[in-house]
């Protein structure tokens, strides 16, 4: 009965499909460009390189040096902290990506993991300034304060999630799937080669940029759906479309009438949240793993209060955007 459950919105998007054909064209293509001619020359370098230095064994020579510092600013290992640059510097859903296979590669513990995933997924700087603030927002004098109010909620979120010093120097041992064990040995062995580091590496960035495209293409498939079907009430249909997929979604937003204060409270708040489209592509990258969701969830659900919050408090308050 369960098994029969979970296959109705699969039914249902097939019959979508079928009587919906012309909103079904348009979101796959509008999906499909944004994959190939954004998420795939942005990303897929850094998602090699990543997976070149986890399988070459180079985190610790990066940030071993100041794992002190690491550990006292953002209670993290410099394994730990690695996932968070990467996470901040190129944007969903790298850092939970990172995070995985250093967990699958008994880098990290499971603890650390889970405190990973509750802060280490930010939209990237390239996301915030090019497509939000100069596309969007059409305001590049805001970027500034973008970046501001995005970081500091993630650090804010990150303190409210920090495990305590006793809890962390308890040891535990990384839990991965059966088929994961075997290229577990292999990938994490001393004598892997270059090339063969390489190699694996490109794979499994190819994979992952794969199934990536594939969740962005579903969504906009279902953003379309939604854009068609939903009322055209402002505190209705914006909300969903920008909870939903933020590229489509923030598209749509900057298409409306709302004042620029509102506007931009609303459209960096879904930014910071990241939408469903990024958690289903987060919970992707957790695949062979033990890793749950959950934490991540809790993570954007904090954040976006916290995003919220300092908004507010900059355009309302202070009204340093205006």
């Amino acid at each position: 009965m369960k098994r029969a459950f979970s296959c109705l919105p699969f039914i249902l998007c097939f019959c979508l499909r079928l009587f919906f054909p012309r909103q079904t064209l348009l979101g796959a293509k509008t999906g499909l460009m944004l994959w190939f001619f954004t998420l795939l020359p942005s990303m897929l370098p850094f998602l090699i390189l990543s997976s070149l230095f986890v399988h070459l064994e180079v985190l610790e020579k990066l940030f071993g040096r100041g794992a002190s510092f690491w550990r006292r600013a953002f209670g993290l290992s410099p394994q730990g902290t690695y996932a968070l640059f990467m996470g901040i510097f190129c944007g969903y859903p790298m850092g939970a990506k990172v995070t995985a296979d250093l967990y699958r590669g008994q880098r990290i513990t499971r603890q650390e993991a889970d405190y990973l995933l509750t802060f280490s997924c930010h939209p990237g700087p390239s996301f915030l300034s090019a497509y939000l603030c100069v596309e969007i927002l059409g305001r590049e004098d805001v970027t500034g304060w973008t970046y501001l109010v995005i970081y500091l909620s993630s650090f804010l979120c990150s303190l409210m999630f920090r495990p305590s010093r006793r809890r962390q120097s308890v040891p535990e041992t990384p839990a991965v799937s059966a088929p994961f064990r075997e290229n577990l040995k292999k990938e994490t062995s001393a004598s892997l080669s270059l090339g063969e580091a390489l190699d694996a590496s490109i794979l499994n960035a190819f994979l992952s940029i794969t199934k990536l495209g594939g969740y962005m293409i579903l969504f906009s498939v279902l953003q379309s759906f939604l854009k068609t079907w939903l009322p055209a009430v402002p505190c209705i249909r914006y909300p969903v479309l920008g909870l939903m997929e933020i590229t489509t979604g923030l598209s749509a937003l900057s298409q409306s009438r709302l004042p620029f204060s509102l506007l931009y409270i609303l459209t960096v708040s879904f930014t910071s949240f990241g939408g469903l489209c990024v958690a289903a592509q987060t919970k992707s990258m957790l695949a062979d793993t033990d890793l749950s969701l959950i934490p991540y969830l809790k993570g954007k659900l904090c954040c976006l209060t916290i995003t919220l919050a300092l908004t507010f408090f900059l355009v309302e308050v202070v009204k340093v955007i205006v």
